[in-house]
């Protein structure tokens, strides 16, 4: 329940754009198509776990917005590389972000 910290003792955060943002949609459009396209062309109606994990890690790249953290010693700049690598070394950080997301959607009205 504590919060992770950066070297210099500020808290490390990571802000996302909301599943409801044209930002967030759009990387999650471009994740479906892409699956749509490979079932398409190979006729393979399954999709591996290994590929729902690489298109979750993609979507949450592109969903965000801004980060403070630290990784590997040094206070990274956010590029959409550097969040896939996070996101896929860092195992525990994505269903915490994902839950984040969900709990957005909590403040909207149905």
């Amino acid at each position: 329940g504590e919060p992770l910290l950066n070297d210099d003792g500020s808290q490390m955060t990571i802000t996302l754009w909301g599943p409801y943002t044209k930002e967030y949609k759009s990387a999650s459009h471009e994740q479906t198509n892409l699956r749509l396209k490979q079932i398409q062309k190979t006729k393979e109606t399954t999709l591996s776990y290994e590929d729902l994990e690489e298109s979750t890690i993609t979507i949450l790249a592109k969903a965000t917005k801004s980060w403070s953290i630290t990784f590997g010693g040094t206070k990274p700049k956010l590029t959409f590389d550097k969040a896939k690598t996070v996101y896929g070394e860092l195992f525990w950080l994505r269903p915490q972000l994902e839950e984040a997301l969900q709990g957005s959607l909590d403040f909207m009205e149905a």
